[in-house]
């Protein structure tokens, strides 16, 4: 089997041993591995994280998640039906002219 030339012969090495550990075909392990790659690159560069570091970012996050969560979790089940009713508008509803 000839190796593109882009990739040396390490690569290849373990990107199979990856594949034979994890059970996965190596095209998919591949994608998933830049899938991955690309997410953390992003998370890294968030403005968020450039403005507060990596922790702060970090805990910013989990902290807003947790108001967003207790902010909706104390909404009734009408309410809530109402917000998706009119978010849902928004977004797809004819404009008015």
């Amino acid at each position: 089997m000839s190796l593109p030339a882009s990739f040396p012969q390490s690569f290849w090495r373990l990107l199979n041993a990856a594949a034979k550990k994890t059970g996965m075909a190596r095209a998919e392990l591949a994608a998933k591995a830049i899938k991955f790659y690309v997410a953390a690159l992003e998370k890294k560069q968030s403005p968020s994280t450039k403005a507060l570091g990596a922790l702060d970012a970090d805990k910013y996050t989990e902290m807003s998640r947790k108001v967003s969560q207790s902010w909706w979790s104390s909404l009734t089940a009408e309410e809530r039906t109402k917000r998706a009713k009119q978010a849902a508008e928004g977004r797809w509803g004819k404009k008015k002219k």
